[in-house]
């Protein structure tokens, strides 16, 4: 008789869904159940979510690429209406959401922002092009003569002309000074590393060629 309760028993845990060793209660069903759909709408709204800031993202960068600074913030500043007018509480919450959007396209499209120019800047930059095509002509040689003609004449616009003239030798000495600085800075950068490894080495060759570097530099 004990046995055929043991079936049943075994029988019934076969057959009946348990929770923590008993059979599950129809409010526990549905509260999984439940969870299950919410978990469901939420990753599935996730998703139809990142498929549509995906959309937005090509469409944005699409409308802001190549602009020039002033239209950019004009983009930004309708962008952020349109924000507005679909709940954003303030204008801060929708610019931090134009933030995330550009900081995206910046990764997903390489954008780059336009950098802000002032008309002080603009009409700098203008003067310069001006004066690189008064000075495309002239050789390095003939730059330097023409500097210490205009040094000697000691007045106020010949030295003025002097020091756009020094401008212009040392723009187009800036590319070799930058080339010689960047292979000193990898010979010293080798010699370190070099010296890292005698030293970490703690033998007696590695530490005579440490001292015999050393007196070489000196």
């Amino acid at each position: 008789m004990q046995t055929n309760q043991n079936t049943a028993v075994a029988v019934l845990a076969d057959n009946v869904p348990m929770f923590n060793g008993a059979p599950i209660e129809t409010s526990m069903v549905e509260t999984i159940e439940q969870l299950g759909r919410d978990y469901w709408s939420a990753e599935d709204a996730k998703i139809r979510a990142e498929k549509s800031l995906a959309s937005c993202d090509v469409s944005l960068f699409d409308l802001v690429k190549g602009l020039p600074y002033a239209e950019f913030k004009t983009v930004r500043g309708l962008f952020v209406n349109g924000c507005r007018d679909k709940g954003a509480p303030t204008d801060e919450a929708a610019g931090k959401s134009w933030e995330r959007a550009i900081n995206r396209i910046g990764t997903s499209c390489g954008f780059e922002r336009p950098k802000a120019t002032s008309e002080s800047a603009t009409r700098m930059a203008a003067k310069r092009a001006e004066q690189a095509k008064v000075f495309e002509a002239k050789s390095d040689g003939e730059l330097i003569e023409a500097k210490a003609d205009l040094l000697a004449k000691g007045d106020t616009k010949s030295i003025a002309q002097a020091q756009a003239v020094t401008k212009e030798i040392e723009r187009r000495a800036k590319p070799t000074l930058d080339a010689e600085d960047t292979a000193r800075k990898a010979v010293r950068d080798k010699i370190i590393a070099r010296a890292k490894e005698l030293a970490k080495a703690g033998t007696a060759d590695a530490d005579d060629r440490l001292t015999r570097a050393l007196l070489a530099l000196g």
